[in-house]
């Protein structure tokens, strides 16, 4: 978690540099948002778009985690269930060995 942490703080701090060095740049360029346009300097702009890739990135590595979550979740319970039925066929294993014994000693007392 502070690795993340250190990650934002890192990302801020590079936005805010940009903005301060972008600043001194007067370019004033049209960007069109999806409902409205709007004038905004380079350097802004350069910073939507990043804040947009980052959140689009971000949005995309939580799917694909939450589908390595789901999938070893399965896998545990697969292994939960295969494991209750080794354990009930060793236990029928064990019950037919010494019936298997029982009678074989009877045979041998006999």
């Amino acid at each position: 978690m502070l690795r993340f942490w250190l990650y934002v703080i890192v990302l801020a701090i590079l936005c805010v540099i940009g903005l301060t060095i972008g600043s001194a740049n007067d370019v004033v360029v049209d960007f069109d948002f999806i409902f409205v346009k709007a004038q905004l300097s380079l350097a802004m702009v350069l910073v939507i778009g990043l804040i947009v890739g980052v959140l689009i990135g971000l949005y995309l590595a939580l799917l694909i985690c939450l589908k390595f979550y789901m999938e070893a979740r399965k896998a545990r319970s697969e292994l939960k269930y295969l494991k209750k039925s080794i354990a009930k066929e060793q236990k029928q294993q064990d019950k037919s060995q010494e019936k298997a014994t029982e009678s074989l000693t009877a045979v041998d007392n006999q």
